[in-house]
C-alpha cells in the first residue's frame, strides 16, 4: 500500500483528524514538515502553493496533493481499503459531510482558534492569557460542547450512526483538548458525555489511544 504523508506539525488538531483515518484504515503514513528529507517552512513558498492560505494539513499522496482536512479525509477513506467510514447510500453520505462540516468550521473554531489558542499562545502583556477574550468567547466553546453531547444522545454513543466515521474522526482532536484543560479554564467535566465519549474511544479503538495523547514526535 502506498504510503502517504501528513505536512502538519504533530499538534495541530486537524493533523491529527487526518492521523486518525489513517490509522483506523491502517493507512501507512508519516508525519512532519520535513518532506523527502527537506524541511518545509510553515508559510513559506512551497507550502502556500500547496495551500493558498497555509493552512495544515496538507495531504501528500504520491504526485497528488490535497489540502482541507474534511476533503483530505473523505479521499482517504475512499482511495485506502480498511473499514469504511462513510455510508454508502447518497442522502446519509452527504448528511455525514454536512455533519464533518459543522464539526470542522464551527466546532473547532469555537474550541481551539477562539478559545484554546489563547491559552496556548497568549497574546496578552509579557505572553500573559488575555482573560477578557477567553471569558467573552467561553460561552461559545460550551454551546459547542452541548451541540456534541445533543449528537452523541442522539446516535447512541458516536457522532454519525452507529460505529466509527469520518464525523468521529473530525472531532475527537478538538474534543481531546477540551478535556485536558484545567481548572479555572475548564470546559468538560469527567462525569459529562463529552469527556466519557473520549475516554471510550481512546479504551476501545487503538487508533484513539496512540493519537489523543498530550504530545506526539
Amino acid at each position: 500500500m502506498q504510503k502517504v504523508h501528513i505536512y502538519s506539525v504533530p499538534f495541530s488538531s486537524f493533523g491529527r483528524v487526518a492521523q486518525l483515518v489513517c490509522e483506523e484504515k491502517q493507512i501507512p503514513y508519516s508525519m512532519g514538515t520535513t518532506v523527502a528529507g527537506h524541511e518545509v517552512p510553515f508559510k513559506g513558498e512551497q507550502h502556500l502553493a500547496w495551500h493558498p492560505y497555509g493552512k495544515m494539513p496538507v495531504l501528500l499522496s504520491g504526485d497528488k496533493v490535497l489540502c482541507e482536512s474534511s476533503s483530505i479525509i473523505r479521499y482517504l477513506d475512499n482511495q485506502f481499503p480498511g473499514p469504511k467510514l462513510q455510508p454508502q447510500d447518497p442522502w446519509l453520505a452527504a448528511k455525514l459531510d454536512e455533519r464533518v462540516l459543522l464539526l470542522a468550521n464551527y466546532i473547532n473554531h469555537a474550541l481551539i482558534r477562539d478559545y484554546m489558542l489563547e491559552l496556548v499562545f497568549p497574546k496578552g502583556p509579557e505572553g500573559t492569557p488575555r482573560l477578557d477574550v477567553i471569558e467573552m468567547n467561553k460561552p461559545a466553546a460550551l454551546d459547542a460542547l452541548a451541540l456534541v453531547e445533543k449528537w452523541l444522545s442522539e446516535e447512541g454513543g458516536y457522532l454519525f450512526g452507529s460505529e466509527f466515521s469520518l464525523a468521529d474522526a473530525m472531532a475527537l482532536p478538538s474534543l481531546y483538548y477540551a478535556t485536558q484543560l484545567k481548572t479555572p479554564f475548564a470546559l468538560v467535566s469527567e462525569d459529562c458525555a463529552v469527556y466519557q465519549y473520549v475516554m471510550r474511544m481512546k479504551a476501545t479503538h487503538p487508533s484513539c489511544a496512540k493519537v489523543l495523547v498530550p504530545k506526539q514526535g
